[in-house]
């Protein structure tokens, strides 16, 4: 049997550059197709696909088989020792496709290659994908970082932007996002910083690569997220998200754009925008649970509020009754008295910022959707006007009664219109980013009402794909 590509081609030293580049071409080739016959597999059905049926049985996977066929194929093909590091990056390339089976070997002959040529970028990123893979963030980013040593390189800087938000998440982390990898505390604001310098430097390199705005994207929403919220970030956000699809065809075909500009959108109250990214990244990833999930709770949230807002909670008779009229003003606490905000009903308010104005109003009902993002509240003032109030960044603990009086401060008025798959969503809504912004009965709520923001990420075994992380209720 022909000798591996790193024992053979020591002995062919008379193969020469010209011939390396004929026989790197053939190995690259035969990589490609390997990657082919990947993508063209057909979808397993989770129902019949067990765990050890494959995972603990590489034989009776015809890619792991197919891989090993294509390893033989390689090590068939011989290079000069100047093009062994470079032929070495191929045979690990192959071993990625498989990565539970060959990742090992592949970070092996990474390493081999890097002896032979520090100077090989793609053997550093390719490196660092590898270590990120088995839990090794720290040494990603070093390798990362290597790979922009020899030279500038896009993908390595969208790569080093992902693990920088990642850090401090716990081991391998593929991305920010909802799964099943648990929850932690976002990253420092040093970490994001530089995350979106890596983030905006790979964007400078080649200005058409959509997969660059999109990762500078995700930077911005993780910055949103974890850094007080600011509109700022949100617009810079969807922007880039946008810049992405006008750019590249294949980004406005990627589902997990559309699924995290959906997920900003929902939490900046553009339920129409996310509804819409959540059936577009459906329809793009039939087989994803996620966007079909998180379409249908949207769907489901908005159905149950405007009913409840309807129905007046569903309240009936005395109680109902016993929740009319007006709220006496004592009950507006330190919103109250000379110099306060000038109390005013719903009917009264404007679109927008109403500043100088507080509504005070009884707790009809609270909805908690799936996720707990927004906390909301169905609201009725003294004239019998209704609207929902959105509680953002508020402690899974916190919550109020039907019959609380509820003082809302400088309101924020959106009349929400949404039409979507055959169903109207139609309320008034006013948000209140915190729930320290309220007066519950008189007084305050407890600093312990106020959540700090989270990110989620979560801890696959591949770091290429990127999710945002999920609002903070």
């Amino acid at each position: 049997m022909a000798a591996p590509v790193e024992e053979a081609a020591a002995a062919d030293g008379e193969e020469g550059e010209g011939g390396d580049e004929e026989a790197l071409k053939r190995l690259e080739a035969l990589v490609t197709d390997l990657y082919h016959f990947r993508d063209t597999l057909p979808a397993r059905d989770p129902a019949h696909d067990h765990t050890h049926d494959h995972a603990h049985d590489p034989a009776q996977d015809p890619l792991v088989a197919e891989m090993e066929r294509t390893l033989k194929l390689m090590e068939q093909i011989h290079v000069s020792p100047e093009g062994r590091g470079r032929a070495l990056v191929l045979r690990a390339r192959a071993l990625g496709v498989a990565p539970e089976v060959g990742g090992a070997r592949a970070e092996l002959a990474l390493g081999h290659a890097l002896k032979l040529d520090p100077a090989l970028g793609v053997a550093w990123r390719q490196l660092g994908e590898q270590r990120w893979r088995r839990g090794d963030l720290r040494g990603a980013r070093e390798a990362f970082g290597g790979a922009l040593q020899q030279g500038e390189d896009p993908e390595a800087r969208r790569l080093l932007s992902m693990a920088l938000r990642a850090q401090g998440a716990g081991p391998g982390p593929r991305g920010e996002g909802p799964g099943s990898g648990g929850a932690g505390p976002g990253p420092g604001g040093g970490a994001l910083r530089e995350s979106l310098a890596q983030a905006e430097a790979a964007v400078r390199c080649d200005p058409r690569d959509g997969q660059s705005w999109y990762v500078l994207g995700n930077a911005h929403v993780s910055l949103f997220f974890a850094g007080g919220q600011s509109p700022g970030s949100a617009r810079r956000a969807l922007a880039a998200y946008g810049q992405a699809e006008r750019v590249d065809p294949a980004a406005a075909a990627n589902p997990d754009l559309h699924l995290n500009r959906a997920t900003l959108l929902q939490f900046l109250e553009r339920f129409q925008g996310a509804l819409e990214g959540l059936s577009r990244a459906a329809e793009l990833a039939p087989a994803w649970e996620e966007p079909r999930r998180r379409h249908q709770h949207l769907m489901d949230y908005l159905g149950n509020l405007c009913r409840l807002l309807e129905s007046r909670g569903k309240l009936r008779g005395k109680r109902r009754r016993g929740l009319a009229g007006p709220v006496p003003l004592p009950l507006l606490g330190p919103l109250g008295g000379a110099g306060g905000p000038r109390p005013s009903p719903i009917a009264g308010l404007r679109p927008g910022p109403n500043p100088q104005r507080v509504v005070l109003g009884r707790a009809l009902f609270s909805l908690t959707p799936p996720g707990g993002v927004p906390y909301t509240i169905g609201l009725q003032d003294g004239g019998g006007a209704v609207a929902a109030v959105t509680v953002y960044n508020s402690a899974p603990t916190w919550g109020v009664a039907v019959g609380d009086a509820l003082g809302v401060a400088e309101p924020l008025l959106t009349q929400h219109l949404h039409q979507h798959q055959g169903q109207t969503f139609s309320f008034l809504g006013l948000r209140v980013p915190s729930p320290l912004s309220l007066v519950v009965n008189g007084k305050r709520p407890p600093g312990s009402a106020l959540a700090p923001p989270r990110l989620a990420l979560s801890n696959p075994s591949a770091p290429p794909d990127e999710a945002t992380p999920p609002a903070p209720r």
